[in-house]
């Protein structure tokens, strides 16, 4: 018989048959259809990182090695940014030629949706930029849950931590619980975090995994519209420092004076420390209330650029003020057990003891903020800087104009917001020291007892 025949002979069983019957036959057992790979689900994240102008990072976690790929878009997620190198679980791709200060949509393959960011404004631009701060939220979920809930409902632009965000670092459970709580905050606005001395548990491993700029040190700084942000480390392993101990090495300090020499004067600074230079809780204990190396690294820095505010964290309670020229924040009320601050000390402008977080408005050479509890209730309030020049950007900010917000709320108890502040004397220092260079020298950087 022809080829051609039983081709047609072939057919006509198949036909007559139908492939059910025939698979029974020997010899006529198809192969098995093998579905094509899809990319790996999401395990942690997505979240962002280094808001630089024109670029952002996109980081995420898969349980097993995939290369990253994330599609998006001003209109529609309809371009594609590849991860290069080799299948990883600890994945980090970087969207490119961002206009400023634009809202993108994007996916991630292997998530679940769409999610949306604003690009970082243009480089040297006044704004204007709405940032939130917080810290401190130390595994403690349910709290942890209310601050993050509460404060992504404000919709900010740029998110800076002070550290502590996990009890153990080294327990991984607890970072897919962190990151699980914070999702709907950090997959919409890029985080800015620093080391604390929870972050260190693990020598600093899972934090460097997650956040840090890879083969880099932990203390780098941030130009973002018209505020630079130098984020430095109080836990420095260099310097000897363990969870239960601080400390900076000679090098970043000196790296802190060489970054601040490139700023223009006219520029906000923003410094975001884990242990600030001052706070006051009403218990002490080895190890907290302010951190004397750090206060000298700010004196020191100062002399060369003004510094508008260092934001910090470590105490479980909110806490403003100003000392020997320093105005200093405490946000470390971000979930972890509350504890009493002590709003009698000398310097203490507002403190609370509540869940709490700020969020902090700059437009030209305006700066104001609020603190919020988990209910709305508003805390505190405060300008850092201000002048006579209006915020050029119609519409962009109530900072020009005098008594916007609400004057800060009196001093009562711990659980209430602390003092006013002579904001007048305040913001006419403040102003001197933007045109002056400062001189003298700092005090002697000296450890406090831990």
């Amino acid at each position: 018989m022809s080829s051609k025949a039983c081709g047609g002979a072939l057919a006509l069983l198949l036909a007559l048959l139908g492939c059910d019957k025939l698979r029974a036959l020997p010899g006529f057992e198809p192969a098995p259809i093998v579905p094509l790979p899809g990319p790996e689900a999401v395990a942690m994240g997505p979240w962002l990182l280094d808001p630089y102008p024109g670029r952002v990072t996109i980081a995420w976690t898969t349980a097993q090695p995939s290369v990253g790929r994330v599609w998006y878009g001003t209109r529609e997620p309809d371009r594609l940014a590849t991860e290069e190198g080799r299948p990883v679980t600890e994945h980090r791709v970087t969207l490119a030629a961002l206009q400023p200060s634009t809202q993108y949509r994007y996916r991630v393959e292997g998530g679940l949706a769409a999610a949306w960011f604003t690009s970082a404004p243009e480089a040297g631009g006044e704004g204007p930029i709405h940032v939130l701060v917080y810290g401190d939220n130390r595994s403690n979920n349910g709290d942890h849950a209310l601050v993050a809930r509460a404060a992504a409902a404000e919709r900010p632009q740029l998110v800076l931590h002070t550290g502590d965000m996990v009890m153990a670092a080294r327990e991984e459970p607890l970072w897919r619980d962190w990151f699980h709580e914070e999702h709907d905050l950090l997959v919409h606005a890029p985080i800015v975090p620093t080391v604390g001395n929870h972050e260190i548990t693990d020598t600093g491993e899972a934090y460097s995994r997650h956040f840090q700029h890879r083969g880099m040190p932990a203390y780098w700084s941030l130009e973002y519209g018209p505020v630079h942000i130098a984020v430095l480390d109080s836990y420095e392993s260099a310097a000897g420092a363990t969870p239960h101990s601080g400390g900076m090495s000679d090098a970043q300090r000196a790296w802190l004076e060489e970054d601040l020499r490139g700023v223009l004067p006219e520029r906000h600074v923003w410094l975001l420390v884990h242990q600030g230079p001052f706070a006051h809780p009403m218990q002490a204990r080895p190890g907290h209330g302010g951190s004397e190396v750090v206060k000298a690294a700010v004196q020191s820095a100062q002399k060369i650029h003004p510094i508008e505010a260092v934001f910090a964290g470590h105490e479980h309670f909110y806490e403003r003020g100003e000392i020997e020229g320093i105005r200093y924040f405490v946000f470390g009320a971000g979930g972890a057990p509350l504890e009493d601050p002590d709003p009698s000390s000398p310097g203490v402008q507002a403190a609370a003891k509540a869940l709490s977080y700020a969020t902090v408005s700059v437009c030209g050479c305006h700066t104001v903020g609020v603190v919020k509890d988990i209910a709305g209730k508003l805390l505190d309030s405060f300008k850092l800087a201000d002048c006579d020049k209006p915020c050029s950007v119609p519409g962009a900010l109530p900072v020009a104009a005098a008594g916007v917000l609400p004057s800060p709320v009196p001093a009562a108890a711990p659980a209430d917001a602390g003092s006013p502040s002579d904001e007048g004397s305040s913001n006419r220092r403040r102003r001197r020291r933007r045109k002056e260079t400062l001189d003298g020298e700092g005090a002697p950087a000296q450890n406090r007892p831990q």
